[in-house]
């Protein structure tokens, strides 16, 4: 009897039902010449729609935050409704789940990018001294003659017209642009090739070994359903649930009436912040703001993370209220723009926790380690690698390699080369905590207390870096100071989507290097030619005026009074890291102990975001109580509307307002 016939209890065969012609043609192809194709098609769509967005339509940010928006939207767009329909006319042409799956990695990655990201920051750091210089702040003796001609852009014309606007069909004057962003360029892909080692590197360990939830990828995971079953309809069945559009459904409500009272402003506005709370003689607040994207995400966390999560931001509220009330203040020493979040007491020992969560977690992961070094040094054939996009020797040497340009770029800009490893090492400190932070604690609104060039100014001083060495801390803003969403992050976050439905993954890594390259390009492109052709001052301000400034007052403050190593600083940075050191101790070995640790280091940064993740802890506990894991995963597909619910209405009403010419309108309460 063929073997495809079943028996029924009966003993009558059961024939099973023929596949539709759909499922018949929806096989596995994975990194396929047109997925890299659709991919590479939205990630220049993503590197126009987000600049365009961030500048002319001033509206809801799709590139900012670790939430990624914009790869969100255009992902449930293709895989909802373009593909869908496809699937009806022409089933063979639909995309596949794996397909899908390659072109969001792309799209989470290439997210990064236009906004707060390399390409935004890249014409303000490079043109921004020259532009603001002036007798007041002294900057013609105290930055412009320290900074190198190869990576700024120093024709005086050339930058006014930039900042001012050069008329409707100015052009690009390639000429005075094209050196500078090519050396960027070669720093930019040097740092993402590190990111993407490192993501590679650390994958089996965060992954397999300790079985991190990541919880940003239940979305799309839920989205493309299981890898191995073949749909017999091209609406995925994620699509289907009932739960998921009533979820979807409460915000999006919102949204839409939020975002008519705009455009017809007897519509009443709903808010989601209900009040703030001062204390301590009102000498700090606590803001009670409901976010439906933080809210579904936190639902997907474990709860001894959001137990620590608000827990600590509590007390950091507290321990703020007390030390102004005490009078108990430090000097902040070298911080630039981007530290200032918290009181420099805070955001010290924010830094420490920071080094001691990298470094106990590359302690943890020890076995892991020596395993991808005896693969990467002695092709041990026990270790296996085949899985990952690249080869553990591939990974290392590109960690190598990237960082050897990196710290070259570095030294050329005037950075003393032995200053190069402490700076890597300090906004490595920072990008690993982020990612960590996100793939396991669901964190997508986060702001850096601390930067790596701050940290590295602080412990040294900026006596030690010389005119030249503030030159390159100074630019290096570019890259490692307002990381509110983060390559890193996105790329292991990706790692886990194609863990389950991408089987030629050594294709991946070109696939995605191909999006950062398009991506960065297109945007860079993008931005030059709105700020010649409008002015870039008429723009976004955060670029065109804070971004372009804040480096340059810091490196003014350096040249102009120079200080040692910032010893109170130092200090606090040893009181967190025994902090964290005991909290982590407290976390492993007492296992009624309550709140993760994780909270630590970021709680100075966790603004807002504490609601949110407190009604979902709340709202978690009572449903495993009363209904336990079943009513739980049931409630899933809920939580997972309401993140779509409020990142869809954004994209689309930035669609209308571009159509209509609509500025300012900004939904979602971490949409801006």
């Amino acid at each position: 009897m063929a073997a495809s016939i079943l028996f029924a209890a009966n003993d009558k065969p059961i024939v099973p039902t023929p596949p539709s012609a759909f499922a018949m043609t929806n096989r596995t192809r994975g990194c396929s010449v047109r997925a890299v194709g659709v991919g590479l098609s939205l990630c220049a769509f993503m590197a126009v729609a987000i600049p365009y967005g961030d500048m002319v339509i001033k509206g809801s940010q799709m590139g900012v935050w670790n939430t990624t928006p914009g790869a969100i939207f255009l992902f449930v767009i293709l895989a909802g409704v373009v593909n869908a329909l496809i699937g009806w006319v022409k089933p063979r042409w639909a995309l596949d789940r794996s397909e899908l799956a390659v072109i969001y990695i792309m799209l989470l990655v290439a997210n990064t990018l236009p906004a707060r990201g390399f390409a935004a920051y890249v014409p303000a750091v490079a043109s921004g001294a020259f532009y603001y210089a002036s007798p007041e702040n002294d900057w013609h003796q105290q930055v412009l003659p320290y900074l190198p001609d190869w990576s700024t852009v120093q024709d005086e014309r050339a930058v006014r017209q930039y900042y001012e606007g050069a008329g409707l069909d100015a052009g690009i004057p390639w000429d005075v642009w094209l050196g500078p962003l090519l050396y960027w360029l070669l720093f930019g892909l040097a740092l993402y090739l590190v990111m993407v080692s490192v993501a590679v590197i650390l994958r089996r360990q965060w992954a397999e070994r300790e079985r991190l939830v990541y919880p940003m990828m239940q979305l799309p995971l839920h989205v493309l359903g299981e890898a191995e079953s073949s749909p017999s309809s091209p609406i995925l069945p994620f699509f289907k649930q009932w739960a998921m559009w009533i979820g979807f459904l409460v915000p999006a409500s919102i949204g839409t009436v939020n975002a008519l009272h705009d455009y017809l402003h007897y519509v009443p506005e709903i808010t989601t912040t209900f009040a703030n709370l001062p204390l301590f003689r009102e000498s700090i607040t606590v803001g009670f703001t409901l976010s439906f994207t933080l809210l579904g995400f936190s639902y997907l966390i474990s709860r001894n993370i959001a137990a620590g999560l608000v827990f600590f931001y509590l007390v950091n509220v507290v321990e703020q209220g007390m030390f102004r009330m005490l009078g108990i203040h430090i000097d902040p020493g070298p911080v630039g723009a981007f530290g200032h979040y918290a009181q420099p007491v805070i955001i010290y020992q924010a830094f420490g926790g920071m080094i001691v969560l990298v470094l106990l977690g590359l302690y943890n992961a020890r076995a892991h380690l020596r395993a991808v070094w005896r693969k990467a040094v002695l092709s041990d054939v026990e270790v296996e690698d085949d899985d990952e996009i690249l080869s553990y020797r591939q990974a290392v040497l590109g960690l190598v390699f990237g960082v050897l340009v990196m710290s070259l770029w570095l030294w050329r800009a005037g950075l003393p080369p032995w200053i190069a490893p402490i700076l890597l090492f300090a906004c490595f400190v920072l990008f690993l905590t982020i990612s960590r932070v996100v793939v396991e604690g669901g964190v997508a609104v986060l702001f850096p207390p601390i930067t790596g060039p701050d940290a590295t100014a602080a412990c040294l001083g900026t006596s030690m870096l010389g005119p030249g060495g503030a030159a390159a801390l100074s630019t290096s803003y570019v890259w490692g100071t307002d990381v509110l969403i983060l390559l890193m992050t996105s790329c292991a976050n990706g790692l886990k989507v194609a863990d389950r439905y991408v089987r030629q993954k050594r294709r991946l890594f070109w696939a995605i290097g191909a999006a950062i390259v398009v991506t960065l390009v297109v945007s860079l492109v993008v931005r030059l030619e709105a700020g010649y052709r409008y002015g870039a001052i008429n723009l976004n301000p955060f670029y065109a005026d804070n971004a372009a400034q804040y480096p340059y007052r810091f490196m003014a403050e350096a040249v102009s009074a120079p200080v040692g190593p910032h010893w109170d600083g130092i200090i606090q940075v040893g009181v967190g890291a025994a902090i964290m050191l005991v909290l982590e101790f407290l976390h492993y070995n007492l296992l009624w102990w309550p709140f993760h640790p994780l909270g630590f280091p970021i709680s100075s940064a966790f603004g807002g975001m504490w609601f949110s993740v407190f009604v979902a802890f709340l709202l978690k506990n009572v449903v495993l109580k009363y209904g336990g894991p079943q009513l739980y995963r049931r409630t899933i597909p809920f939580f997972l509307g309401m993140i779509l619910g409020e990142i869809v209405p954004a994209g689309v009403w930035l669609i209308i307002d571009a159509m209509t010419g609509m500025n300012g309108n900004v939904l979602g309460t971490f949409m801006n």
